[in-house]
Protein backbone atom coordinates (compact mmCIF):
# COMPACT_ATOMS: atom_id res chain seq x y z
CA UNK A 1 0.00 0.00 0.00
CA UNK A 2 1.10 3.65 -0.43
CA UNK A 3 1.33 5.76 2.78
CA UNK A 4 -0.65 8.77 3.44
CA UNK A 5 0.57 11.64 5.62
CA UNK A 6 0.66 10.76 9.17
CA UNK A 7 2.50 8.00 8.07
CA UNK A 8 -0.70 5.48 8.26
CA UNK A 9 -1.46 2.89 5.53
CA UNK A 10 -4.16 3.63 3.05
CA UNK A 11 -7.61 1.74 3.63
CA UNK A 12 -7.73 -1.17 1.13
CA UNK A 13 -9.87 -3.50 2.04
CA UNK A 14 -13.33 -4.05 2.74
CA UNK A 15 -15.39 -1.03 1.03
CA UNK A 16 -17.15 1.23 3.31
CA UNK A 17 -21.42 1.60 2.75
CA UNK A 18 -22.18 4.36 0.76
CA UNK A 19 -25.23 4.88 3.31
CA UNK A 20 -22.23 5.78 5.75
CA UNK A 21 -22.14 9.63 4.47
CA UNK A 22 -24.62 11.44 5.35
CA UNK A 23 -25.82 13.45 8.42
CA UNK A 24 -25.47 12.38 12.26
CA UNK A 25 -28.95 11.36 12.33
CA UNK A 26 -31.71 11.25 9.86
CA UNK A 27 -35.14 9.99 9.32
CA UNK A 28 -34.89 7.40 6.06
CA UNK A 29 -37.30 5.23 4.56
CA UNK A 30 -36.86 2.36 2.55
CA UNK A 31 -38.44 -0.43 1.34
CA UNK A 32 -38.76 -2.28 4.63
CA UNK A 33 -40.26 1.05 6.18
CA UNK A 34 -38.53 3.92 7.91
CA UNK A 35 -35.73 3.81 10.43
CA UNK A 36 -33.81 6.25 12.47
CA UNK A 37 -30.02 6.07 11.26
CA UNK A 38 -27.58 7.23 13.66
CA UNK A 39 -23.92 7.83 12.40
CA UNK A 40 -22.36 9.95 15.18
CA UNK A 41 -19.85 7.62 18.05
CA UNK A 42 -21.54 10.70 20.66
CA UNK A 43 -25.39 9.62 19.17
CA UNK A 44 -25.09 6.07 19.12
CA UNK A 45 -23.16 5.56 22.55
CA UNK A 46 -26.39 7.82 24.01
CA UNK A 47 -28.44 5.12 22.02
CA UNK A 48 -27.13 1.90 23.01
CA UNK A 49 -26.13 2.84 26.49
CA UNK A 50 -30.01 3.91 27.07
CA UNK A 51 -30.96 0.45 28.90
CA UNK A 52 -34.69 1.65 29.77
CA UNK A 53 -35.45 3.75 26.12
CA UNK A 54 -34.05 0.51 23.85
CA UNK A 55 -35.01 -2.33 23.09
CA UNK A 56 -32.85 -4.96 21.15
CA UNK A 57 -33.76 -5.01 17.71
CA UNK A 58 -30.93 -6.70 15.61
CA UNK A 59 -30.41 -10.27 14.38
CA UNK A 60 -33.71 -11.12 14.39
CA UNK A 61 -34.97 -9.86 17.42
CA UNK A 62 -38.45 -9.06 16.86
CA UNK A 63 -39.22 -12.54 15.42
CA UNK A 64 -37.65 -14.32 17.91
CA UNK A 65 -39.62 -12.50 20.15
CA UNK A 66 -42.93 -13.08 18.54
CA UNK A 67 -42.42 -16.78 17.67
CA UNK A 68 -41.16 -18.63 20.67
CA UNK A 69 -42.49 -19.72 23.99
CA UNK A 70 -38.93 -20.84 25.19
CA UNK A 71 -36.67 -18.42 27.28
CA UNK A 72 -34.82 -16.11 24.90
CA UNK A 73 -31.16 -16.05 24.82
CA UNK A 74 -28.87 -13.63 26.20
CA UNK A 75 -28.64 -11.73 23.16
CA UNK A 76 -32.52 -10.44 22.77
CA UNK A 77 -32.97 -10.19 26.67
CA UNK A 78 -33.05 -6.54 28.17
CA UNK A 79 -33.53 -4.67 30.87
CA UNK A 80 -33.52 -7.61 34.29
CA UNK A 81 -33.51 -10.74 32.79
CA UNK A 82 -30.91 -9.04 31.00
CA UNK A 83 -28.41 -8.45 33.82
CA UNK A 84 -29.45 -11.50 35.36
CA UNK A 85 -27.54 -13.40 32.69
CA UNK A 86 -24.92 -11.20 32.37
CA UNK A 87 -23.98 -11.41 36.05
CA UNK A 88 -24.39 -15.25 35.81
CA UNK A 89 -22.09 -15.74 32.18
CA UNK A 90 -19.65 -12.52 34.16
CA UNK A 91 -17.25 -14.87 35.43
CA UNK A 92 -15.90 -16.56 32.38
CA UNK A 93 -14.91 -13.46 31.31
CA UNK A 94 -12.40 -12.11 33.60
CA UNK A 95 -9.56 -11.41 32.77
CA UNK A 96 -8.26 -14.03 34.50
CA UNK A 97 -9.98 -16.61 33.64
CA UNK A 98 -9.55 -15.38 29.46
CA UNK A 99 -5.60 -15.78 30.52
CA UNK A 100 -5.94 -19.30 31.42
CA UNK A 101 -7.18 -20.64 27.62
CA UNK A 102 -3.49 -18.64 26.73
CA UNK A 103 -1.82 -21.88 26.86
CA UNK A 104 -4.82 -23.50 25.10
CA UNK A 105 -4.46 -21.21 21.98
CA UNK A 106 -0.91 -20.88 21.67
CA UNK A 107 -1.04 -24.99 21.24
CA UNK A 108 -3.62 -24.43 19.17
CA UNK A 109 -2.78 -21.84 16.73
CA UNK A 110 0.79 -23.89 16.45
CA UNK A 111 -1.30 -26.53 15.16
CA UNK A 112 -3.09 -24.90 12.81
CA UNK A 113 -0.85 -22.57 11.13
CA UNK A 114 1.31 -26.12 10.39
CA UNK A 115 -1.27 -27.12 7.87
CA UNK A 116 -0.13 -24.40 5.92
CA UNK A 117 2.07 -25.66 2.99
CA UNK A 118 4.61 -24.93 0.53
CA UNK A 119 3.08 -26.72 -2.86
CA UNK A 120 -1.19 -26.04 -2.24
CA UNK A 121 -2.98 -23.43 -0.67
CA UNK A 122 -4.43 -23.38 2.11
CA UNK A 123 -7.85 -21.11 2.81
CA UNK A 124 -6.98 -19.07 6.17
CA UNK A 125 -11.13 -18.77 6.70
CA UNK A 126 -11.02 -22.07 7.79
CA UNK A 127 -8.18 -22.39 9.87
CA UNK A 128 -9.60 -19.23 11.47
CA UNK A 129 -12.63 -21.05 12.02
CA UNK A 130 -11.37 -23.92 13.74
CA UNK A 131 -9.08 -22.23 15.90
CA UNK A 132 -12.32 -20.29 16.75
CA UNK A 133 -15.21 -23.09 17.01
CA UNK A 134 -12.24 -24.64 19.61
CA UNK A 135 -12.14 -21.77 22.13
CA UNK A 136 -15.73 -20.71 22.46
CA UNK A 137 -16.09 -24.08 22.11
CA UNK A 138 -14.18 -24.99 25.27
CA UNK A 139 -15.91 -21.45 27.48
CA UNK A 140 -19.45 -23.12 26.19
CA UNK A 141 -18.58 -25.92 26.99
CA UNK A 142 -19.25 -27.98 23.51
CA UNK A 143 -16.00 -30.74 24.36
CA UNK A 144 -17.70 -33.24 23.93
CA UNK A 145 -17.95 -33.60 20.25
CA UNK A 146 -15.36 -34.32 16.76
CA UNK A 147 -13.93 -30.64 16.34
CA UNK A 148 -13.90 -30.71 12.90
CA UNK A 149 -17.11 -32.09 12.85
CA UNK A 150 -18.93 -29.34 14.38
CA UNK A 151 -16.74 -26.53 12.34
CA UNK A 152 -18.77 -28.06 9.38
CA UNK A 153 -21.89 -27.90 10.89
CA UNK A 154 -21.79 -24.61 12.43
CA UNK A 155 -20.25 -23.46 8.78
CA UNK A 156 -23.40 -24.69 7.36
CA UNK A 157 -25.49 -23.32 9.69
CA UNK A 158 -23.58 -19.86 9.33
CA UNK A 159 -23.21 -19.76 5.87
CA UNK A 160 -27.20 -19.57 5.42
CA UNK A 161 -29.07 -16.85 6.38
CA UNK A 162 -29.93 -18.67 10.33
CA UNK A 163 -32.91 -15.57 10.86
CA UNK A 164 -34.32 -15.11 7.73
CA UNK A 165 -38.48 -15.85 7.93
CA UNK A 166 -39.12 -15.48 4.34
CA UNK A 167 -39.94 -18.90 2.78
CA UNK A 168 -39.30 -18.72 -0.96
CA UNK A 169 -38.30 -21.56 -3.65
CA UNK A 170 -35.08 -20.02 -4.66
CA UNK A 171 -34.39 -19.91 -0.86
CA UNK A 172 -36.10 -23.26 -0.13
CA UNK A 173 -32.38 -25.46 -0.74
CA UNK A 174 -30.10 -23.02 1.94
CA UNK A 175 -33.03 -22.89 4.02
CA UNK A 176 -33.41 -26.86 4.21
CA UNK A 177 -29.81 -26.78 4.99
CA UNK A 178 -29.81 -24.37 7.53
CA UNK A 179 -32.36 -26.27 9.52
CA UNK A 180 -30.34 -30.12 8.86
CA UNK A 181 -27.30 -28.36 10.37
CA UNK A 182 -29.34 -26.86 13.45
CA UNK A 183 -30.47 -30.34 14.12
CA UNK A 184 -27.23 -32.24 14.03
CA UNK A 185 -25.15 -29.05 16.12
CA UNK A 186 -27.90 -29.95 18.45
CA UNK A 187 -27.84 -34.15 18.59
CA UNK A 188 -23.93 -34.13 17.95
CA UNK A 189 -22.73 -31.24 20.01
CA UNK A 190 -25.13 -30.12 22.17
CA UNK A 191 -26.56 -32.72 23.13
CA UNK A 192 -23.71 -34.99 24.72
CA UNK A 193 -22.37 -31.87 26.37
CA UNK A 194 -25.75 -31.70 28.16
CA UNK A 195 -25.87 -34.76 29.40
CA UNK A 196 -21.85 -35.05 30.41
CA UNK A 197 -22.42 -31.91 32.31
CA UNK A 198 -25.40 -32.79 34.02
CA UNK A 199 -23.43 -35.90 35.23
CA UNK A 200 -19.89 -33.98 35.92
CA UNK A 201 -20.08 -30.08 35.99
CA UNK A 202 -18.06 -27.71 34.73
CA UNK A 203 -16.85 -24.02 35.42
CA UNK A 204 -18.51 -23.11 31.87
CA UNK A 205 -21.91 -21.75 30.10
CA UNK A 206 -23.45 -24.86 29.92
CA UNK A 207 -23.20 -26.16 33.24
CA UNK A 208 -24.09 -22.70 34.54
CA UNK A 209 -27.52 -22.58 32.39
CA UNK A 210 -28.02 -26.18 33.69
CA UNK A 211 -28.16 -24.54 37.30
CA UNK A 212 -30.30 -21.64 36.01
CA UNK A 213 -32.75 -24.49 34.77
CA UNK A 214 -32.39 -23.74 31.41
CA UNK A 215 -34.15 -26.35 28.80
CA UNK A 216 -32.41 -28.57 26.42
CA UNK A 217 -33.80 -26.15 23.76
CA UNK A 218 -32.39 -23.02 25.78
CA UNK A 219 -29.16 -24.40 26.05
CA UNK A 220 -28.80 -25.49 22.07
CA UNK A 221 -29.87 -21.16 21.37
CA UNK A 222 -28.01 -20.02 23.98
CA UNK A 223 -24.92 -21.96 22.53
CA UNK A 224 -26.00 -20.93 19.00
CA UNK A 225 -25.72 -17.18 19.82
CA UNK A 226 -22.31 -17.46 21.52
CA UNK A 227 -21.54 -19.55 18.24
CA UNK A 228 -22.32 -16.19 16.04
CA UNK A 229 -20.84 -13.60 18.66
CA UNK A 230 -17.73 -15.79 19.18
CA UNK A 231 -16.76 -18.15 16.18
CA UNK A 232 -17.86 -16.06 13.17
CA UNK A 233 -16.88 -12.53 14.07
CA UNK A 234 -13.73 -13.76 15.28
CA UNK A 235 -12.57 -15.38 11.93
CA UNK A 236 -13.48 -12.64 10.14
CA UNK A 237 -11.46 -11.00 12.55
CA UNK A 238 -8.47 -13.05 12.07
CA UNK A 239 -9.07 -12.78 8.42
CA UNK A 240 -9.21 -9.47 8.06
CA UNK A 241 -6.41 -8.56 9.99
CA UNK A 242 -4.43 -11.18 8.22
CA UNK A 243 -5.24 -9.25 4.96
CA UNK A 244 -4.05 -6.17 6.33
CA UNK A 245 -0.78 -7.74 7.54
CA UNK A 246 0.24 -9.38 3.92
CA UNK A 247 -0.76 -6.32 1.89
CA UNK A 248 1.33 -3.96 3.61
CA UNK A 249 4.94 -5.34 4.20
CA UNK A 250 5.75 -2.13 6.78
CA UNK A 251 2.88 -3.05 8.90
CA UNK A 252 3.51 -6.63 8.84
CA UNK A 253 7.32 -5.88 10.35
CA UNK A 254 5.91 -3.62 12.73
CA UNK A 255 3.55 -6.52 13.62
CA UNK A 256 6.43 -9.05 13.64
CA UNK A 257 8.81 -7.11 16.04
CA UNK A 258 6.03 -5.26 18.14
CA UNK A 259 5.50 -7.02 21.66
CA UNK A 260 1.93 -8.37 22.97
CA UNK A 261 0.62 -4.82 23.81
CA UNK A 262 1.38 -3.52 19.99
CA UNK A 263 -0.39 -6.09 18.12
CA UNK A 264 -3.18 -6.13 20.06
CA UNK A 265 -3.49 -2.37 19.38
CA UNK A 266 -2.97 -3.11 15.77
CA UNK A 267 -5.99 -5.45 15.95
CA UNK A 268 -8.24 -2.92 17.99
CA UNK A 269 -7.39 -0.96 15.50
CA UNK A 270 -7.94 -2.92 12.98
CA UNK A 271 -11.76 -3.93 14.04
CA UNK A 272 -12.12 0.03 14.41
CA UNK A 273 -11.57 0.44 10.57
CA UNK A 274 -13.02 -2.77 9.54
CA UNK A 275 -15.58 -3.72 12.34
CA UNK A 276 -17.32 -7.37 11.65
CA UNK A 277 -20.82 -6.18 12.82
CA UNK A 278 -21.98 -3.18 10.59
CA UNK A 279 -24.98 -2.31 11.71
CA UNK A 280 -26.68 -2.53 15.66
CA UNK A 281 -30.54 -1.93 15.64
CA UNK A 282 -32.60 -1.19 18.78
CA UNK A 283 -36.57 0.09 19.04
CA UNK A 284 -37.46 2.91 20.78
CA UNK A 285 -39.55 2.04 23.97
CA UNK A 286 -40.37 5.67 24.09
CA UNK A 287 -40.63 9.37 22.47
CA UNK A 288 -36.84 11.13 22.55
CA UNK A 289 -34.87 13.81 20.36
CA UNK A 290 -31.62 12.66 19.22
CA UNK A 291 -29.63 15.35 18.41
CA UNK A 292 -26.20 15.54 16.54
CA UNK A 293 -23.94 18.26 15.10
CA UNK A 294 -25.72 18.65 12.41
CA UNK A 295 -29.04 17.83 12.19
CA UNK A 296 -31.78 16.38 14.78
CA UNK A 297 -34.81 13.78 14.69
CA UNK A 298 -37.97 13.06 17.02
CA UNK A 299 -37.57 9.48 17.84
CA UNK A 300 -41.32 8.24 18.54
CA UNK A 301 -41.78 5.08 20.47
CA UNK A 302 -41.75 2.02 18.28
CA UNK A 303 -39.59 3.30 15.91
CA UNK A 304 -36.71 1.37 14.67
CA UNK A 305 -32.99 2.84 15.20
CA UNK A 306 -30.45 2.19 13.14
CA UNK A 307 -26.75 2.65 14.23
CA UNK A 308 -23.98 2.29 11.58
CA UNK A 309 -20.93 0.93 12.94
CA UNK A 310 -19.06 1.96 10.10
CA UNK A 311 -19.72 5.31 10.44
CA UNK A 312 -19.09 5.77 14.36
CA UNK A 313 -16.40 4.40 14.32
CA UNK A 314 -14.96 6.61 11.58
CA UNK A 315 -16.49 10.18 13.03
CA UNK A 316 -13.40 11.92 13.27
CA UNK A 317 -14.81 13.84 16.22
CA UNK A 318 -13.29 10.60 18.05
CA UNK A 319 -11.59 8.32 15.35
CA UNK A 320 -9.19 12.41 15.16
CA UNK A 321 -7.13 12.09 11.47
CA UNK A 322 -7.54 10.09 8.77
CA UNK A 323 -10.73 7.88 9.94
CA UNK A 324 -10.45 5.80 7.25
CA UNK A 325 -6.94 4.80 7.54
CA UNK A 326 -5.40 2.32 9.50
CA UNK A 327 -3.13 4.05 12.21
CA UNK A 328 -1.69 1.40 15.12
CA UNK A 329 -0.86 4.70 17.51
CA UNK A 330 -4.02 6.23 17.00
CA UNK A 331 -4.79 8.43 19.72
CA UNK A 332 -8.41 8.30 20.83
CA UNK A 333 -10.29 10.69 23.52
CA UNK A 334 -10.54 8.87 27.46
CA UNK A 335 -13.39 6.93 27.37
CA UNK A 336 -13.23 5.56 23.86
CA UNK A 337 -12.66 1.71 23.59
CA UNK A 338 -9.62 1.35 21.25
CA UNK A 339 -12.08 -0.72 18.64
CA UNK A 340 -14.33 2.02 18.92
CA UNK A 341 -17.83 0.45 18.61
CA UNK A 342 -15.91 -2.94 17.31
CA UNK A 343 -17.34 -4.80 20.25
CA UNK A 344 -20.81 -2.65 20.40
CA UNK A 345 -21.37 -0.61 23.57
CA UNK A 346 -23.99 -0.64 26.18
CA UNK A 347 -25.46 -3.25 28.33
CA UNK A 348 -25.44 -5.43 25.17
CA UNK A 349 -21.30 -4.75 24.44
CA UNK A 350 -19.62 -8.17 23.37
CA UNK A 351 -18.31 -9.80 26.64
CA UNK A 352 -15.75 -12.04 25.05
CA UNK A 353 -14.07 -8.89 23.17
CA UNK A 354 -11.12 -9.53 25.31
CA UNK A 355 -11.32 -13.20 24.21
CA UNK A 356 -10.96 -12.16 20.51
CA UNK A 357 -8.56 -9.77 20.24
CA UNK A 358 -5.94 -12.47 22.49
CA UNK A 359 -7.00 -15.38 20.02
CA UNK A 360 -6.49 -13.25 17.08
CA UNK A 361 -3.06 -12.13 18.70
CA UNK A 362 -2.50 -15.39 19.30
CA UNK A 363 -3.30 -17.12 15.97
CA UNK A 364 -1.66 -13.87 14.00
CA UNK A 365 1.39 -14.02 15.57
CA UNK A 366 2.15 -17.94 15.03
CA UNK A 367 1.48 -17.47 11.58
CA UNK A 368 3.57 -14.86 10.56
CA UNK A 369 6.95 -16.57 12.46
CA UNK A 370 6.79 -18.40 9.39
CA UNK A 371 7.04 -16.86 5.89
CA UNK A 372 3.17 -16.62 4.63
CA UNK A 373 2.20 -15.38 0.77
CA UNK A 374 -1.17 -15.34 -0.28
CA UNK A 375 -2.26 -16.63 -3.81
CA UNK A 376 -4.60 -13.13 -4.15
CA UNK A 377 -6.85 -11.35 -2.15
CA UNK A 378 -9.74 -13.24 -0.42
CA UNK A 379 -13.32 -13.43 -1.68
CA UNK A 380 -15.56 -10.90 0.02
CA UNK A 381 -19.19 -11.44 0.53
CA UNK A 382 -22.06 -9.84 2.75
CA UNK A 383 -23.52 -11.24 5.22
CA UNK A 384 -27.34 -10.69 6.00
CA UNK A 385 -27.24 -11.46 9.39
CA UNK A 386 -23.98 -9.14 10.76
CA UNK A 387 -24.69 -6.63 8.35
CA UNK A 388 -20.63 -6.88 7.83
CA UNK A 389 -18.32 -8.41 5.47
CA UNK A 390 -17.42 -12.20 5.33
CA UNK A 391 -14.08 -13.21 3.89
CA UNK A 392 -13.04 -16.75 2.36
CA UNK A 393 -11.35 -18.37 -0.15
CA UNK A 394 -8.33 -16.33 1.27
CA UNK A 395 -5.16 -19.06 0.03
CA UNK A 396 -1.99 -19.13 2.02
CA UNK A 397 1.23 -21.02 0.74
CA UNK A 398 4.68 -21.23 3.31
CA UNK A 399 7.60 -20.86 1.57
CA UNK A 400 9.10 -23.49 3.65
CA UNK A 401 7.42 -27.06 5.27
CA UNK A 402 6.23 -26.50 8.79
CA UNK A 403 8.23 -27.83 11.84
CA UNK A 404 5.12 -29.10 13.93
CA UNK A 405 5.57 -28.61 17.44
CA UNK A 406 4.33 -31.27 20.02
CA UNK A 407 0.74 -30.97 21.47
CA UNK A 408 0.63 -29.68 24.91
CA UNK A 409 -3.13 -30.01 24.66
CA UNK A 410 -4.35 -33.68 25.82
CA UNK A 411 -5.26 -35.52 22.99
CA UNK A 412 -8.90 -35.45 21.86
CA UNK A 413 -9.23 -32.36 23.35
Amino acid sequence: MDAVSGGCPVRKLTPPSEATAGPDVERVVGPDGDRVVVRSFELARQVLRDEDGYRQAGFGADNVRSQSTMRPPILYLDGPDHRTQRRASAPFFTPKAIEAYRPMMEDLADRLVAQVRPDRGTDLADLAMRMAVEVVGRVVGLTHSSLPGMTRRLNTFFDGDPLSTTLSVRGLPRLLRTHTATFRFYWQDVKPAIRAHRKHPQDDLISATLDQGFSDLEILTESITYGAAGMVTTRELISVGAWHLLEDPELLARFRDGDRESRSALLHETLRLEPVVGRLLRRAERAVRLDGRDSGVDVAEGDLVDIDVRAANADAEVAGAEPLQLCPERALPRGVPAAVMGFGDGHHKCPGGPIAIMEAEIFLSALFRRDIVAEGPPRVRWNPVSQGYDLDRFMLLARQPARIPPSTVPAGS
